[in-house]
């Protein structure tokens, strides 16, 4: 798939929880939020081969250095200070920031490190995907590929895509129409059968 399309899921679900991802990544490229952001994965139900995932499941990876320098501020001594309340208030903002009406439907982990994030874990993260880094911010194309490598051929998750232009020639249907007799005067002949390609 082509950079900046997007997922075609055959599962209603699967569509209307990745209009989600895509509101969250829109947001996180934007920048201006609370909290320096420098790792996004995925992780859960949405990447298994599941019909109807129960959410999206965000793991937001900061800079604790970028972040502290954010909330930095020069005295009139010229001492730095800096901001603690809002400082730790961050995460609960950066949540705000990225879900709409505290929705259910997306749960945002942030933490300082993977590593950090799996140790108070019962059980692995397993799948998880890297989707973003703000040198790699292509997540679109890491996550179809993702996608087309681990979907069953048994259950696919994603539409097929029909090819554009002269290739889509072979994706085409033929339909039954009546053709011209070689003997008759351009009129169609009842013995006639042709197909023709729509």
């Amino acid at each position: 798939m082509s950079r900046g399309k997007g997922l075609l899921f055959l599962s209603k679900r699967r569509r209307w929880l990745y209009k989600k991802v895509v509101r969250v990544m829109n947001r996180v490229e934007h920048g201006h939020l609370p909290m320096a952001i420098k790792e996004v994965y995925l992780f859960g139900g949405f990447l298994r081969n599941k019909e109807r995932p129960k959410d999206i499941d965000i793991l937001l990876i900061y800079d604790s250095d970028q972040t502290l320098k954010m909330y930095e501020t020069v005295g009139k001594s010229g001492d730095p200070h800096w901001r603690l309340w809002a400082m730790r208030r961050s995460p609960s903002h950066l949540r705000h920031a990225l879900k709409e009406n505290a929705e259910r439907s997306v749960d945002i982990n942030i933490c300082p490190s993977l590593e950090d994030y799996q140790k108070d874990l019962l059980f692995p993260m397993d799948p998880v995907l890297l989707i973003w880094t703000p040198e790699v911010r292509d997540w679109r194309s890491t996550l179809s590929t993702y996608f087309q490598e681990h979907q069953l051929e048994s259950r696919p998750l994603l539409a097929p895509v029909r090819p554009r232009g002269r290739s889509a020639l072979l994706y085409r249907s033929p339909r039954i129409s009546r053709g011209t007799s070689p003997a008759s005067s351009g009129r169609p002949s009842r013995d006639a059968i042709g197909h023709e390609w729509t």
